[in-house]
């Protein structure tokens, strides 16, 4: 009945130390995706350099950079305060080992004496044949091997100790580097960070000194977006009403679907959270629902999905199999994917070019085209999900990057 005590205590030992490894292992999995949106940004901020373009493009990207630095910082220090934890757990436990070693060895040493002095083969010998009859010396031999067995049992453990504290010592060691290497990492962030905060009060200097010019930029921006909004909508209820079109039970606005168009949707809507993003490569420039600009908080920007910057020439892909509805080109030339998916509707704005065609089934993460590069050198990705005719917020559907 000891032993229950012992395995259960083992038993959370166990689960604590998984978990924790499982919670490093995330925020090291969170780190690195943050750190592939910092060197997009990094790759995007020299070719703005270079190509001289718009401020507030510049500006965007910068604080899209700090943000994504701060958060990094945060999960170091997650990550630093998860190591400090572990490593006065294994001093603990070093401590610990070591008194059950020594106690071990006390006994096992005061054993060893016993047994010089007292149990040596001739005081053996005589101890069995002075027994009085069959059944006692058999006892007496049974005995003998259990007090050789508890001594090896002894040794055993003192050995096992030994090797856990072996153990324990160099997992120590480990930490210890951990901890050295992360805290590197964070005072390397920390360092960029505040380059980057210079960089952009220096911009925000520049905006605030001419606002008026930067506020009607944003406003231009924003009737294109909303032009484009417009747009989709305007397409996708179309769609909805050929879809409909002699259909008994259709139901107005809503799509038609077929027994197998259902199942389509069923399966998107659960996988809701877990589909891929739409590039490989980039980071969200804007976000979805009406929000203050990053630049000039008193202009609101409405956005019906995301705007993700990526690299030139980046290669746009379905986040779910699907059907192409339709490929629609506008008149500047730039192309948009409409993929369905059953009554969803994912639509992939602002390509250069597009390798499906309308009608055509695609599968998930299957290229749709590559995205379009503007003047000013920025390459952004207008990504929208539709259910009918209702926009929802892609960031809540595709994994976290």
């Amino acid at each position: 009945m000891k032993l229950r005590p012992f395995l259960i205590a083992l038993f959370l030992l166990c689960f604590v130390g998984m978990h924790a490894q499982s919670e490093q292992q995330k925020l090291e999995q969170r780190k690195v995706a943050i750190q592939r949106e910092i060197d997009a940004a990094n790759n995007l901020l020299e070719k703005a350099k270079k190509e001289k373009t718009n401020v507030l493009n510049v500006v965007n990207t910068i604080n899209k950079k700090i943000s994504n630095a701060q958060e990094i910082i945060t999960i170091t220090n997650k990550q630093a305060n998860t190591i400090i934890r572990n490593i006065v757990t294994n001093k603990n436990e070093i401590t610990k080992l070591e008194a059950e070693i020594k106690e071990l060895k006390a006994v096992y040493a005061e054993m060893i004496v016993k047994s010089y002095k007292a149990n040596n083969d001739q005081s053996r010998l005589m101890f069995l044949l002075s027994s009085e009859n069959f059944l006692q010396a058999y006892k007496r031999v049974q005995y003998l091997k259990s007090y050789a067995n508890y001594r090896k049992k002894q040794a055993d453990e003192i050995t096992l100790k030994s090797q856990q504290l072996a153990s324990k010592t160099k997992g120590l060691e480990t930490e210890r580097e951990r901890k050295a290497v992360i805290l590197e990492e964070n005072k390397k962030q920390r360092s960029e960070l505040d380059k980057d905060k210079l960089q952009q009060n220096s911009l925000l200097a520049i905006v605030k000194k001419d606002e008026s010019k930067y506020t009607a930029q944003i406003k231009i921006k924003n009737k294109e977006r909303a032009a484009v909004d417009r747009e989709i909508k305007r397409l996708i209820e179309a769609d909805i009403a050929a879809s409909n079109k002699g259909k008994t039970g259709a139901v107005a606005g809503k799509f038609f679907l077929t027994p197998e168009a259902k199942t389509l949707a069923s399966n998107f809507k659960a996988n809701r959270g877990k589909l891929p993003w739409p590039v490989d490569k980039g980071f969200i420039a804007l976000g979805y629902g009406s929000q203050p600009s990053p630049i000039l908080p008193s202009v609101q920007i409405q956005s019906n999905g995301l705007r993700i910057q990526t690299p030139e020439g980046t290669v746009v892909r379905a986040v779910f199999e699907g059907e192409v509805a339709r490929v629609a080109k506008a008149t500047n030339g730039v192309l948009t994917v409409y993929v369905r998916h059953g009554n969803y509707t994912t639509v992939y704005g602002n390509l250069r070019s597009v390798n499906v065609s309308t009608g055509e089934k695609v599968t998930t993460k299957q290229s749709l085209g590559n995205v379009f590069t503007d003047r000013e050198g920025i390459s952004e990705l207008r990504f929208v999900l539709m259910e009918d005719t209702n926009t929802m917020n892609p960031a809540s559907w595709i994994l976290r990057n």
